[in-house]
């Protein structure tokens, strides 16, 4: 923890901040902004050890305070079955797998997902077909997740098409994101990704990373439902974007 550059740690402290409050006001975004950020100073592996803690933890805080976590998991928990089962599939196959085609095709998917929906938002998907599509949604997240360690465009999109209100989407994402992130934070630990020291790290990132969902919480208890809806959609477009990226650079 001695000799860390002060310009780095301010950066990092920023990432986080930032990070922390596009989660607290639209429940996603603390893991592509910190690491679109830091990825710029440091090895993206040690990028990823750093947040994972962080995103554990806010994922947990995020799905705590929002509200009756029954509400989701009665509702969802067959997707979140899937997701696990996806995930772990995943982790299996990724040898055999060129995770930059996937990227190139699930970013294109995303991007133009998020400007049809914003320009031409869809009518709610019919309560009836949320049995077949929330199990496609979370085994689909939970494969690209156990190849990519990014499970959330899948599962974003279906929630998008459900039209949950501000406060149950944050508390669904919560939820469902903790989920996928307990494993990811065991494998990571198994591997050699979160060493001892990285741990640490990672650990005191959480305290910048909660002063931004504290300020993000603030800012989705003022903004509207249709301002939360396209804030969304742009974020969505950003995590689209960046899969095309990473799937060429």
């Amino acid at each position: 923890m001695t000799g860390i550059d002060p310009t780095l740690l301010a950066l990092a402290t920023i990432a986080l901040i930032l990070g922390g409050m596009a989660k607290g006001t639209l429940g996603i975004g603390l893991p592509i902004i910190v690491i679109a950020i830091l990825s710029n100073f440091l090895p993206v592996v040690t990028v990823l050890a750093i947040v994972s803690l962080p995103i554990l933890a806010t994922n947990f805080w995020q799905a705590v305070h929002s509200g009756n976590l029954m509400r989701p998991l009665k509702r969802f928990w067959l997707l979140i079955l899937f997701l696990m089962t996806g995930i772990w599939l995943g982790a299996k196959i990724v040898v055999s797998l060129a995770p930059e085609t996937l990227y190139a095709v699930l970013g294109v998917v995303v991007v133009l997902f998020t400007l049809t929906v914003y320009f031409k938002p869809p009518r709610t998907l019919p309560a009836r077909l949320e049995k077949w599509v929330s199990p496609v949604a979370g085994l689909t997240g939970g494969l690209l997740g156990g190849i990519s360690t990014v499970w959330g465009p899948p599962m974003i999109m279906y929630f998008v098409m459900l039209r949950l209100d501000k406060d149950e989407f944050v508390r669904t994402v919560g939820l469902v994101w903790f989920t996928a992130a307990v494993p990811m934070v065991i494998a990571y630990a198994g591997n050699g990704i979160l060493t001892k020291d990285l741990a640490v790290v990672s650990l005191i990132a959480c305290v910048p990373g909660f002063i931004g969902v504290a300020i993000g919480q603030a800012i989705r208890n003022r903004i509207n439902q249709e301002t939360f809806r396209k804030a969304l959609l742009i974020i969505l477009f950003i995590i689209g974007l960046n899969l095309i990226r990473r799937a060429f650079f």
